[in-house]
């Protein structure tokens, strides 16, 4: 691709913008389109258009919020890397905040991608966020249920390491994170009053208690 395609699908994606983006809840989705398509040519500038968005669109993502969040998110995933994703997320206070702490559906899918990266403090903050979310649909136990699902997946294998194919270091870091990030789990899970809620939380897992 030739850069004056890129040149010229940026002059498209920015008028297009200027002219949804008096509008928010009418384009919302067209927008979020945007800013995903904007992020595999000129990242920093789709992080200001989203910062924008978020921005002015504050009651929106109280009531309908996945898509300026959570749908963004997944879209600059796609089209760069998780770990980009996050350092966004780390360095965009107010992005931050509107994913996790005022969307009503808060991005939680994202802890697990951040165990994967060894950002425990991170992860740890994403979660803390959404307990102290006041707009959030559903408990946070269900949250913590769907991302200790998540963990539990995602770390499995090192429940069966073969010792004479498997790389050792890799494993060993591996296993390192896993338990790291287990200590973050189970300390949360211990804040759900719930009875049931935490006993379902506790076999899941029950290889890291």
């Amino acid at each position: 691709m030739s850069l004056n395609s890129n040149t010229k699908k940026e002059e498209i994606l920015i008028q297009s913008f200027n002219v949804l983006k008096d509008d928010i809840e009418e384009h919302k989705y067209k927008l979020a389109e945007i800013i995903g398509k904007m992020s595999a040519i000129n990242l920093e500038l789709a992080v200001d258009m989203w910062k924008y968005l978020l921005l002015n669109a504050r009651s929106i993502l109280k009531e309908d919020g996945y898509t300026l969040t959570g749908g963004v998110i997944h879209d600059i995933k796609e089209n760069n890397s998780m770990d980009e994703v996050i350092d966004i997320l780390k360095d965009h206070e107010d992005i931050f905040e509107a994913c996790f702490g005022i969307a009503n559906e808060p991005y939680h899918y994202i802890v697990t991608d951040a165990f994967s990266y060894g950002e425990i403090d991170f992860a740890d903050r994403v979660l803390e966020t959404i307990n102290n979310n006041p707009y959030k649909e559903d408990s946070f136990a269900s949250y913590l249920e769907d991302v200790c699902e998540f963990f539990v997946e995602e770390f499995e294998d090192i429940h069966t390491f073969d010792e004479f194919w498997d790389d050792h270091e890799e494993h060993d870091k591996k296993v390192e994170i896993a338990s790291d990030a287990s200590l973050i789990l189970l300390k949360w899970v211990n804040t759900i009053t719930d009875k049931e809620q935490r006993a379902r939380l506790n076999v899941t897992l029950i290889d890291y208690v």
